[in-house]
């Protein structure tokens, strides 16, 4: 999955750019659970230089993933609802530490019959990055759409 994210939660007009980039591998029970766990990529920077960190730091999340169907009939697709949670372990001067959350539905749309499906996911995450050195540590909240390949 790769998704864009702006924030704007930093306060003193200071916003958090980013992206994240997931790779998970999974296995599908006869379409009623996908279980998945996989590493991502997130990359973020800072508005303004006078953060405390470094304009631009990234997060190596270990993450788990479930998809669970409600409609197997939508729009010549599926729907599914998708919980999305990982930790990221603090790795170097660069690597922040942090938990995250997503929960949102997922809309699977199949590239062919018993191929891939090209997957759009709309959902609620929860960022919490914590900061080295410092006493408070930043927790994002963000409404994001991502873009996916779901390979079966």
């Amino acid at each position: 999955m790769f998704g864009i994210n702006k924030q704007n939660s930093l306060g003193n007009d200071q916003s958090l750019n980013g992206y994240k980039f997931h790779l998970m591998i999974g296995r599908n029970f006869n379409d009623k659970l996908s279980v998945g766990f996989g590493l991502g990529n997130e990359v973020y920077k800072a508005g303004k230089s006078d953060m405390p960190f470094s304009t631009r730091f990234s997060m190596l999340p270990f993450l788990a993933d479930v998809r669970v169907p409600i409609s197997r009939h939508f729009l010549s697709g599926s729907l599914r609802f998708v919980g999305n949670a990982g930790y990221a372990p603090r790795i170097g001067n660069d690597m922040f530490k942090g938990a995250s959350a997503l929960g949102g539905i997922s809309y699977h749309h199949p590239l062919s019959f018993n191929g891939p499906d090209l997957l759009f996911t709309l959902g609620y995450g929860f960022q919490q990055i914590v900061l080295p050195y410092q006493p408070n540590n930043l927790q994002l909240h963000s409404a994001s759409l991502t873009v996916g390949l779901f390979i079966n």
